[in-house]
């Protein structure tokens, strides 16, 4: 047990992804099709592959990140194009809505997304 209490306390700590859903998608949450984003790692869910995130650079004046991707899983390292991340809160007609979305932007197109509780 002390070996164990050991491992935790000096293993190099590690970000977890956080989970999000399709916007009007909530089903989505706890399921294969979640989707997971760190500033290291997208994975679009389903039968998406993880997309590891490279090179970042910031946007300027917006909460946006541009990465390059690179396909990762089962041993691939094939490129996967420009990712550009942006972050925010949900706007309306009438302003601010209760919560943040998460816009991720790929060559295939735009995907919307809010976290899933």
């Amino acid at each position: 047990m002390r070996f164990a209490l050991a491992l935790v306390v000096f293993l190099p700590t590690t970000t977890l992804a956080e989970t999000y859903h399709d916007f009007g998608r909530p089903e989505q949450c706890g399921t294969y099709a979640e989707a997971s984003y760190d500033r290291e790692s997208w994975f679009p869910g389903g039968e998406g592959g993880l997309i590891t995130l490279t090179d970042p650079q910031s946007v300027r004046g917006l909460n946006a990140m541009l990465f390059e991707g690179v396909i990762s899983e089962e041993g691939f390292e094939d490129p996967a194009g420009r990712v550009l991340t942006l972050r925010g809160p949900l706007l309306t007609s009438d302003g601010p809505d209760n919560g943040e979305a998460l816009v991720i932007m790929t060559e295939a197109g735009v995907r919307v997304l809010l976290p899933c509780p």
